[in-house]
């Protein structure tokens, strides 16, 4: 005998990723909870651990999106003083040839952390 199924689960999607479950519920000849049901129960997913999130992982991003914060504020700052005549071009160059490097820098670090 058949158990009563009691219980309900709800979930949302945006309206593309939805169209792409339809179109596999609907080539399956199943419900949407029959499909869904067989997905989960008969264990054809993939399940892939998310990494845990330490607070010294946190501070490092938080840094790292003040950091790069203001070295979009240095780069603007250094173009308007390039485009007003205050900085000449190639100290404009060096500059922001510096600032790239500090960027790259960061870019490793965020590959490191996260």
């Amino acid at each position: 005998m058949k158990k009563p199924l009691s219980e309900r689960l709800n979930f949302r999607i945006d309206e593309e990723s939805f169209s792409v479950f339809e179109g596999k519920v609907k080539a399956s000849g199943r419900s949407k909870s029959e499909f869904f049901r067989e997905l989960v129960l008969t264990n054809k997913t993939q399940v892939i651990e998310r990494k845990k999130t330490t607070d010294n992982t946190k501070q490092a991003l938080y840094l790292l999106n003040k950091s790069s914060n203001n070295i979009n504020q240095l780069a603007r700052a250094a173009n308007i003083a390039n485009q007003t005549g205050k900085l000449s071009d190639s100290l404009y160059a060096s500059f922001l040839s510096e600032l790239e490097n500090k960027s790259q820098l960061l870019k490793a670090l965020l590959d490191h952390v996260s």
